[in-house]
């Protein structure tokens, strides 16, 4: 893993992976997923690294809105994503929501 591989991540609507020809038993999977994660009212993304890694990631914007998804996060969640991946899991990952002052 390059440094700036982990550190450059596209973030993409959840609807991408809806294209990408997963089975539908690999769809229903996510789809639960989502749903579960919509109705604790978080929004689940894509994320996708250059190297073909990516992971369905549940974001906490319930609050305001918007969220970053800084550096250090994207290296982390595309460890664990590898780590998951090679592993035969699906990359379902979550980022905690924080506050800062």
């Amino acid at each position: 893993m390059t440094r700036k591989t982990a550190d450059n991540a596209f973030m993409h609507p959840f609807s991408v992976l809806r294209r990408i020809g997963f089975s539908s038993r690999v769809m229903q999977r996510l789809e639960r997923y989502r749903s579960r994660q919509d109705k604790k009212g978080r929004v689940v993304s894509v994320l996708s690294w250059a190297d073909g890694t990516w992971c369905a990631l549940s974001l906490h914007s319930e609050k305001v809105g918007a969220v970053v998804v800084d550096e250090g996060q994207q290296s982390q969640a595309y460890q664990d994503a590898r780590a998951m991946l090679s592993g035969g899991f699906l990359p379902l990952l979550s980022l905690r929501w924080e506050t800062h002052a």
